[in-house]
């Protein structure tokens, strides 16, 4: 288990160094094309839709990181009022049930994805590139996987009492 925790523990780091990333870039692209249409009259046409599609990456790798934390499915009252043993089985619990969530919507999304790259649609138009939606839409699957490892870890990780 020392191992895949320690995959994990680089994997959360990769996590939180996206999430910034992404944050900052659409803070900046936002101004950017706010800017652009107060002061020139101007914007430009597929950013709006990058930034979209940003947010649903930005809140899929945020979503990982609350699971590695067990706050995804917290059962908040119920985890306080609770003695040692007792607070254990419902954290143990809510790990399992948040595994199984996780694995069945990681299914359903591979399908999903599998749909979207079959039907060929575009997310948008960069200039003359055209971004597939499957593409763009890969947070989805990704952070159900990252949610469902996170929160198999989490199964097997120690708490304090």
């Amino acid at each position: 288990m020392g191992r895949i925790f320690l995959i994990e523990s680089r994997l959360v780091k990769a996590e939180k160094f996206a999430v910034a990333l992404l944050v900052g870039l659409m803070i900046a692209l936002s101004f950017l094309q706010l800017l652009l249409r107060l002061v020139f009259s101007q914007s430009i046409l597929w950013l709006d839709p990058l930034l979209r599609h940003m947010v649903l990456w930005a809140g899929f790798t945020g979503a990982a990181l609350a699971s590695r934390e067990g706050q995804h499915f917290a059962l908040d009252i119920m985890h306080k009022m609770l003695p040692g043993k007792s607070r254990r089985a419902v954290e143990l619990s809510g790990a399992v049930f948040a595994a199984l969530a996780c694995a069945a919507l990681l299914a359903a999304s591979c399908v999903f994805i599998r749909d979207e790259f079959s039907a060929g649609t575009t997310a948008f138009a960069a200039g003359s590139v055209n971004v597939p939606a499957w593409a763009a839409e890969l947070a989805i699957p990704l952070g159900f996987g990252l949610m469902l490892l996170h929160s198999v870890a989490g199964i097997f990780r120690e708490r304090p009492q």
